[in-house]
């Protein structure tokens, strides 16, 4: 017969709940990125929706573009 102790199920429902709870918390406060030039999202550069859909991008159409052209000359 095993001796080790069997987890209780209120101590695995406990430490789900608090996995679940830091998840969640690092989804909150992970930055978003602009589809198009990378940037993460700021004060200064909010985003908006994308308009077909491909996900979140700079609400000022200059400044996303001249961060794209800027990366495209450094590689």
């Amino acid at each position: 017969m095993s001796t080790s102790p069997v987890p209780d199920a209120k101590v695995l429902r406990e430490r789900a709940k608090q996995l679940a709870e830091e998840r969640r918390a690092e989804r909150k406060n992970r930055k978003r990125k602009c589809m198009l030039c990378g940037t993460e999202e700021s004060e200064k550069a909010p985003f908006v929706a994308h308009p077909d859909g491909l996900g979140p991008v700079c609400k000022d159409v200059a400044s996303c573009e001249n961060n794209r052209a800027r990366a495209a000359g450094l590689r």
